[in-house]
């Protein structure tokens, strides 16, 4: 195995076993085989990998001949994840983005044809945290709907396309972007019956449709609609590959053929053609393999953590209308920071207790499968116990 010896790697790290997808499923408690026990995080999307665990994880697939050179972020394992990612979104063509940001702006840019009006949420990503890059970067004016709230209305968006074609000036809507789920709203989703409304009326006049799913892999389990499925409501596509399948950074564009062919020369204009992506790639694809599986399992999990926990004095789970992988825990009678200390002393990660005092936020992700459910329960049911 070259120089990477596989079980040292194993005991490097308490999410050993998860960078190399190694792990089969639920460990029972404490340790396993003399190792301790990998770590459960309460927040976050992914694994939060250490630099020593991405450096290991890419040494493994280095000795297993699974990563390919590319050029200025084309080719080799940077081409491979887009064919990828393309086929599972149910898209012609997917192209690599160093960052979401200027996945989803140029994603604005292609479809609007550089001029015109985008609707978007006002609680989304493009709207609040983008600084302004349509409007300062491709000159596209922005329109933000539904402020507090996940999803617009169709009513809402004829609203909009009606009062830009009466204007003495014509200064069409060109696009609609839509984020689901929502960060800032715990990643709520966008109602998915009125997402195809607004697709549907969108298409029919001519309005390029855009999908901010940064983390869109995380809501089948919560919904019961595929990703090909939402990716079929929209022209372009934008997934994250570090928010839960762990890569350092990067971004993947998926659309038509027709608009994205091309897309590399605008990608490069603005800087973003990185020399070498497979460092990136190369990690996404690796966890990509098997990912909506593994969540399923870990949410199915959570469940029963949240079902035991229920049954017990003290705790509360508060889900999110429409959500997905984040909720409210709260747990009456118990200092909140020695809660968390002894959670930790059981390798359960649970993040800072929300400002205003009313619980934790919490988050699923594969780590809730490191440890059988039965188990996380009680663990914390014991801490709150004291």
């Amino acid at each position: 195995m070259n120089d990477i010896d596989r079980r040292n790697f194993l005991m490097m790290s308490s999410a050993g076993a998860a960078a190399l997808g190694l792990g089969s499923g639920a460990a029972g408690a404490g340790e396993t085989e003399g190792r301790p026990s990998p770590v459960v995080r309460f927040h976050g999307d992914g694994l939060g990998l250490t630099p020593a665990e991405y450096a290991a994880c890419l040494g493994q697939l280095a000795a297993e001949d699974k990563i390919e050179p590319d050029y200025y972020s084309r080719g080799g394992s940077v081409e491979d994840l887009e064919r990828r990612m393309a086929e599972l979104l149910g898209k012609e063509r997917a192209v690599f983005f160093p960052t979401g940001t200027l996945a989803n702006q140029l994603a604005v840019r292609v479809l609007a044809g550089e001029e015109g009006r985008v609707l978007l949420q006002e609680e989304s990503h493009l709207y609040n945290d983008s600084g302004d890059c349509c409007q300062r970067l491709s000159n596209l004016p922005v329109i933000g709907l539904a402020p507090g709230e996940a999803t617009f209305s169709l009513e809402q968006v004829q609203a909009e396309v009606e009062r830009a074609a009466s204007g003495r000036v014509s200064t069409p809507i060109r696009v609609i972007g839509i984020e689901s789920p929502v960060r800032r709203l715990w990643q709520q989703t966008f109602d998915f019956d009125e997402m195809k409304k607004v697709s549907t009326f969108a298409h029919d006049v001519g309005i390029g449709m855009h999908l901010d799913g940064a983390r869109l892999f995380l809501a089948p389990p919560y919904t019961g609609v595929s990703v090909k499925e939402y990716a079929a409501h929209f022209d372009t596509v934008y997934i994250s590959l570090w928010k839960y399948f762990n890569a350092g950074s990067g971004a993947i564009l998926a659309g038509p053929g027709a608009l994205l062919e091309e897309m590399f020369h605008t990608r490069r204009m603005y800087g973003g053609s990185l020399p070498y992506g497979w460092a990136f790639a190369a990690v996404a694809g690796h966890y990509l393999e098997g990912f909506s599986d593994r969540f399923q399992e870990a949410v199915s999990g959570s469940e029963e953590v949240f079902k035991r926990l229920e049954q017990q004095s003290g705790f509360e789970i508060e889900r999110v209308p429409d959500g997905t992988n984040v909720s409210r825990l709260k747990v009456a009678g118990t200092d909140a920071q020695q809660f968390r200390r002894k959670l930790a002393e059981r390798n359960i990660d649970l993040p800072e207790p929300l400002a205003d005092g009313t619980g934790f936020k919490i988050q699923v992700n594969e780590t809730w499968r490191f440890q059988a459910p039965e188990w996380l329960a009680e663990a914390l049911i014991e801490a709150r116990a004291g």
